[in-house]
């Protein structure tokens, strides 16, 4: 295996990650080990010494017919979800957080599509979808989504 194989499969795990103070995007493995005053090293931004990170991995949201709502690997989107969003892991969790409702009851702690789990039939919960996409795409392109992006697919 020559050098450039060898860089490139130890880069396949490396996230990408952008600084909480100044924004600086960079690669995991460009963090640097200072020493802070409690003695313990720390990873910290190459640029200003931030120990604080968030992870720009590729991340994507996606919902059943029931309206509940998973987020994970783009690559892993089960067969009969519809994705309806993407972004940077950081901050997609945050942006469907948001939007979404959140379960109570038997459906505690999962994030749910409002009104697709109350509707009585098929048209119904695609209609309360519909309704839910256009709402969330009047987020798409602003500062404040932080690169998550609300999509039908």
């Amino acid at each position: 295996m020559d050098n450039q194989t060898q860089d490139n499969s130890a880069n396949a795990n490396d996230i990408l990650v952008q600084c909480t103070r100044c924004k600086n995007q960079h690669h995991a493995s460009k963090r640097i080990s200072k020493r802070g005053r409690n003695g313990m090293y720390d990873l910290v931004c190459p640029k200003c010494n931030c120990k604080s990170y968030y992870d720009m991995s590729p991340w994507a949201a996606w919902c059943y017919a029931s309206g509940l709502i998973e987020i994970g690997d783009p690559n892993s989107i089960p067969e009969g979800a519809s994705k309806i969003a993407h972004g940077p892991k950081s901050f997609l969790d945050a942006q469907i957080s948001v939007v979404a409702r959140h379960g109570k009851g038997e459906s505690g702690n999962q994030l749910l599509v409002p009104g697709v789990p109350e509707a009585n039939s098929q048209a119904e919960k695609m209609a309360a979808l519909e309704e839910f996409m256009q709402w969330c795409e009047k987020r798409n392109g602003k500062k404040s989504s932080n690169g998550v992006v609300f999509c039908r697919s």
